[in-house]
């Protein structure tokens, strides 16, 4: 497995999904916590990527305790983060930010630590084997309070695979920032393979390629069930225009 783009070039992370609507997504927690009745101040944030929902979950308040697995990535959120004890964002009393090198099936968190709330966006749980699924849920319900809610989502990921498709970035004076090809390609176990080559106008071409998983809703949902969350919404995307299938469960 390589992982140029996650712990080499995360800036190049940032720029290929400039476009993805964090806001939105952030405004689909808050509103989902508030469907159910919880006004958090604690949240475990899984695969915390770059620190995009990081710093806006932090400017609405909240102490976010965000994981990831890749040194690169936290780097570039702490950068992003930085100063937050102080009052960084757009709230009037912004949250603290604890980072941490680790994540799932059982991330490294301490054994007293319980959280209002927990969220894993974009896809997060597509990076688990098979096995690790319900392991997983089971280990983020154990890290919430009673009532603490659980909001994740599901990639449309194609079980048969894909044709390889290209993608071409620009900045906005309409110079060329990256292309890539990504393709995934199915390996026969239930999983996906999934590759890509990317090229930058001041570098030379490098490969990512890591497994992914297509787990079914019902998969998901059997999971959760089993893992003892008795109350699960499931919502068409985060809002209109994402495809993805996202589970709101609650302790």
């Amino acid at each position: 497995m390589s992982d140029g783009l996650y712990d080499e070039r995360p800036r190049l992370y940032d720029a290929i999904q400039s476009e993805w609507e964090y806001d939105r997504d952030v405004a689909f927690v808050f509103d989902a916590l508030a469907d159910r009745g919880v006004d958090p101040e604690r949240l475990l944030e899984v695969g915390c990527g770059t620190g995009e929902h990081t710093r806006r979950l932090a400017a609405r308040g909240l102490d976010v305790t965000a994981i990831d697995v890749h040194e690169g990535m936290l780097g570039v959120a702490r950068e992003k983060c930085a100063g937050v004890d102080g009052g960084v964002g757009d709230g009037d009393a912004p949250g603290a930010v604890e980072f941490r090198l680790t994540g799932l099936p059982d991330p490294d968190l301490k054994d007293a630590e319980s959280f209002d709330a927990a969220v894993a966006i974009r896809g997060v749980v597509n990076h688990l084997a098979p096995a690790d699924l319900g392991p997983a849920l089971a280990g983020l319900r154990d890290r919430l309070r009673s009532g603490g809610v659980l909001v994740f989502d599901n990639s449309p990921l194609p079980p048969e695979g894909n044709r390889p498709g290209l993608d071409v970035g620009r900045d906005a004076e309409g110079a060329v920032e990256y292309v890539r090809v990504a393709h995934h390609v199915a390996t026969g176990d239930g999983r996906l393979d999934w590759r890509a080559v990317t090229f930058t106008p001041d570098g030379d071409p490098f490969v990512d390629r890591r497994p992914m998983t297509p787990f079914t809703d019902d998969r998901i949902a059997d999971a959760l069930a089993a893992a003892g969350f008795d109350d699960v919404d499931v919502a068409e995307g985060y809002g209109p225009g994402d495809d993805r299938s996202v589970f709101v469960a609650v302790r």
